[in-house]
């Protein structure tokens, strides 16, 4: 489950995952009932959009910053929130 959840983390924070996140937006608020040609629709999305290329341009300077791929920083933001994976912690306990 944590490799699923971790793939899953990277995939959000890549700037596909933030493409198809605004798609998404798009699609819920159309489906709130916001007409497609109004402005506040297009005008929420390119405020989500540049909100999303701020933080994943942050994130990839600190992932070069400090020698990571994108899947070891999913892996050191999941040990960040879960713990060490299971493995890992039998190992540091023997």
């Amino acid at each position: 489950m944590r490799d699923v959840v971790t793939r899953l983390l990277v995939w959000s924070l890549s700037p596909v995952g933030t493409l198809l996140n605004a798609a998404m937006l798009v699609v819920v608020m159309i489906g709130a009932g916001v007409r497609w040609d109004h402005p506040f629709l297009w005008l929420s999305v390119g405020v989500f959009l540049a909100a999303c290329a701020y933080f994943d341009i942050l994130a990839y300077i600190a992932r070069k910053r400090h020698g990571l791929t994108a899947y070891q920083a999913g892996e050191a933001v999941m040990e960040r929130i879960w713990g060490p994976r299971q493995e890992q912690a039998e190992e540091e306990d023997a």
